[in-house]
């Protein structure tokens, strides 16, 4: 898959320099502990979504707390907890905070899907927290259209704390955040930023970026090193549903994508679903629960898993929590039959893994 670049690369790269805030004695090691954003820095690249150290009672702490929990301590120490963000869901309904590719330069679906089962992490509509601040966009591509009477919208594409807030108030459903809070979130973002270890790099080009930075030359080739092994931006694309077609015998005996179904059912779906997190509608492994969901395929309604999937649902004032949609480069159409082989085989109780 073709990953995007910023168009604000090019012009970083045309005007980097070496930082004269080091000397040549200095013998930098690259080491997979390492930050990304420290190596940029000593690049001459300016550091992007940095904290603001004058926002009062902001920690790292409180900020992973209310990703996690929804809610923190009180400012300055004082006694009881902040109101929940949200009565629907926490951050991590949608989003992870796990590094979620083994080739952070390649966005393919099936292998995020692969990584996840290998790691047991969640299959989720939201882009990971890890290495968001490595990025440069945000809500961007087919979110700005989806998103564009909201405010803030448009701001959030290159602020972080714009698009803390839109996530907050839109996605969770949720009260706006303080500024103290946006901070935190913003502090604990930073404890998940990229290293170096995060990153395919070579010894060739480890040794080569070493140079660059000891010996002040080369900088541009040493940022481009670095920056060709992740994506600033989390492309995001949506598609019309597929109509539900009866599977053909292959099809349904295809072990491999049958495996894949149930990895995309028990990462993503049971997500929310499994014993009603964040969901009305239950799902669980039951013969029946199968069936009911065939049912609705079979017959190509709003709640079929192929248009729910590319739909999701809308909050309601009555019913906020709702469904996000799945972009392609979080699910794809052929991830979706996938998701059909698996679910068409359990109604029947054949299970191909037994």
């Amino acid at each position: 898959m073709t990953v995007l670049k910023s168009v604000s690369t090019l012009v970083v790269v045309a005007t980097l320099v070496v930082s004269a805030s080091w000397s040549s004695n200095d013998n930098f090691k690259l080491k997979d502990d390492t930050p990304v954003w420290e190596v940029y820095e000593k690049l001459g690249k300016i550091k992007l979504h940095a904290v603001n150290p004058k926002v009062a009672g902001a920690s790292a702490e409180i900020g992973k707390d209310i990703v996690l929990k929804g809610s923190s301590v009180k400012r300055d120490g004082k006694k009881g907890k902040t109101a929940k963000q949200s009565k629907h869901f926490e951050c991590t309904a949608c989003h992870t905070i796990e590094k979620e590719f083994h080739d952070l330069s390649d966005l393919d679906p099936n292998k995020k899907l692969a990584y996840a089962a290998k790691n047991n992490i969640p299959f989720l509509q939201g882009s990971s927290f890890y290495g968001i601040v490595n990025r440069e966009h945000f809500y961007n591509d087919e979110y700005q259209k989806k998103y564009k009477d909201v405010p803030g919208i448009k701001k959030s594409f290159s602020d972080v704390r714009a698009a803390i807030q839109v996530c907050a108030i839109q996605c969770s459903q949720g009260r706006a955040l303080e500024d103290w809070e946006i901070e935190s979130v913003l502090m604990y973002f930073w404890t998940l930023q990229l290293k170096i270890g995060d990153l395919n790099l070579t010894d060739e080009q480890k040794q080569k970026i070493e140079y660059a930075l000891n010996e002040r030359q080369s900088g541009a080739r040493a940022f481009h090193y670095i920056r060709d092994e992740f994506s600033d931006v989390s492309p995001a694309h949506f598609a019309k549903p597929m109509e539900y077609r009866k599977l053909s015998d292959t099809e349904l005996k295809n072990k491999e994508r049958f495996q894949r179904g149930k990895w995309i059912y028990d990462l993503g779906c049971k997500h929310c679903h499994g014993k009603k997190r964040y969901s009305f509608y239950n799902l669980d492994d039951n013969t029946s629960t199968f069936k009911h969901l065939a049912k609705h395929m079979e017959r190509g309604k709003h709640h079929s898993i192929h248009k729910i999937s590319r739909y999701g649902t809308a909050p309601k004032n009555f019913k906020k929590a709702y469904m996000p949609q799945y972009t392609t480069e979080k699910m794809s159409d052929s991830q979706l039959m996938d998701l059909q082989i698996y679910v068409a085989n359990m109604a029947k109780g054949n299970n191909l893994l037994k």
